[in-house]
């Protein structure tokens, strides 16, 4: 039978994933719609050069929502931080019903973005918080695959609706986000630091299931005091001046352009027009929702992997997969464009090819890297540390939406492949010298692990 608790932790991780879900609509939405903008009954008429800009402004939003959310996260709770994205997205989507401008557009874009931050932000802190050492990697992957659940159910519905009413289906997330959140309790970790301990411990018994109480009492001891250690041994600015912290603050860093780079995250906005490049009898939006599946479903082997394999592991052989399904849909598009040899016979190659990325990707770049980023740093630094993160994911996110379709265009398809084998081959190295295994190890086993050694191994 399985235990209570762990149904009561994934609960409410799947229910603040609800969040990072309504980002995935928010991110997907582009693809379906981006053949109407384009054509000549557009609702808002645009340029190539245009979409791009539609699609990356988003990530401006990121950038400056990061850190305000990293302060409220401190200051308000986890949870509260994560409840004002509910609404806030229901206003964005109601807003593009009466936008008809391509500026009005992007500053709705933008605001979504804002609203993306406070989920990139503060979600993989929750989560990891809440999470009893064993299953939190489980619970981390939470993070990737509800967000595949939203750009999965944008991509199936937009095979039905345009653009109007694929706006009116997107509405459908933050309402169920709203309405599951609001019975899930904070985080135990933020009512110690604020030295509610008596709410802590109430919250800690509903996650561990034990109505009692009676087994909570030393996990509640080891928390109080890793807490209260962290609490008046570090600050903010050891985030940058103490070289452990920074060091971890590097690779987390790393991985964050690698997971960008690696190709996925340019192909979920552009899959439609990359597909199209393929040579396949099937139509790009089709392809499209089948990579989406294709990208949810290869999230779930991460879950069980994550605590049984470990982080560093699987972030390897992701590295390495990635970057052998890069060099082989690069070369696909470079004999297509460079070469003058005809590749149509070999188009579902490529299509294979890219759903093997997803899968690589989704394995180790795309599912861990909240959990471990959640694991390096201690409680008083983790809500900045990961806007800090989350502006790194941003800023390459937005260099790499802003030049695909630019590198794309007239036939350079080959070059973003390029780019993301170089960038995966970079990852392979960076994983094998530099990254720490923080398999089923509390918080204090982790810090105390890293303070240890010099070399982060």
């Amino acid at each position: 039978m399985i235990n209570k608790g762990i149904l009561r932790q994934f609960l409410a991780a799947t229910a603040g994933s609800l969040s990072i879900m309504n980002v995935g609509i928010i991110l997907g939405w582009t693809s379906p719609i981006m053949e109407e903008l384009l054509g000549p009954d557009s609702p808002i008429p645009m340029s190539v050069d245009e979409t791009s800009w539609f699609v990356s402004v988003i990530d401006w939003g990121l950038i400056l929502g990061s850190l305000p959310f990293g302060v409220l996260a401190d200051r308000w709770g986890r949870k509260p931080s994560l409840q004002i994205i509910g609404p806030m997205a229901l206003a964005t989507w109601v807003a593009l019903l009466y936008v008809d401008t391509f500026q009005g557009l992007l500053a709705v874009r933008f605001a979504q973005g804002l609203l993306a931050a406070g989920a990139y932000t503060v979600l993989p802190v929750y989560a990891g918080e809440i999470a009893g050492p064993k299953i939190r990697g489980a619970l981390g992957t939470m993070f990737q695959i509800m967000m595949y659940v939203g750009i999965l159910y944008v991509y199936a519905a937009g095979m039905f609706l345009d653009y109007r009413h694929l706006t009116y289906a997107a509405m459908a997330g933050p309402v169920v986000f709203c309405a599951l959140f609001a019975t899930i309790p904070e985080s135990p970790h933020f009512y110690v630091m604020k030295n509610r301990l008596a709410d802590a411990k109430q919250a800690l018994v509903w996650l561990r299931g034990d109505d009692t109480g009676s087994s909570v009492d030393d996990e509640m001891d080891s928390v109080v005091e890793c807490i209260c250690k962290e609490m008046r041994n570090a600050s903010f600015t050891e985030l940058f001046t103490d070289w452990v912290s920074l060091k971890a603050l590097i690779i987390v860093q790393g991985l964050s352009v690698f997971r960008v780079m690696a190709g996925v995250t340019a192909l979920i906005s552009y899959a439609s027009i990359t597909f199209a490049e393929m040579h396949v009898a099937v139509d790009a939006n089709k392809l499209s929702l089948v990579f989406a599946c294709s990208v949810l479903f290869s999230a779930l082997p991460s879950t069980v992997l994550a605590d049984r394999v470990g982080r560093r592991p699987l972030m390897i052989v992701s590295c390495a997969s990635c970057f052998a399904f890069d060099t082989a849909i690069f070369a696909y598009f470079y004999v297509d464009r460079c070469t003058g040899y005809d590749v149509t016979e070999y188009g579902w190659l490529c299509v294979l090819a890219v759903g093997g990325l997803s899968v690589a990707h989704t394995l180790g770049l795309g599912s861990l890297l909240s959990t471990i980023n959640c694991e390096l740093f201690p409680s008083n630094t983790r809500s900045i540390a990961n806007a800090v993160n989350t502006i790194t994911l941003t800023v390459a996110s937005f260099l790499a939406l802003k030049i695909y379709p630019v590198l794309a265009d007239d036939g350079g398809m080959y070059r973003n492949y390029l780019i993301s084998s170089v960038f995966s081959l970079t990852s392979i190295i960076s994983c094998c010298l530099w990254l720490p295994e923080t398999k089923g190890k509390t918080f204090a086993a982790i810090q105390a692990q890293l303070r240890k050694t010099d070399d982060l191994v």
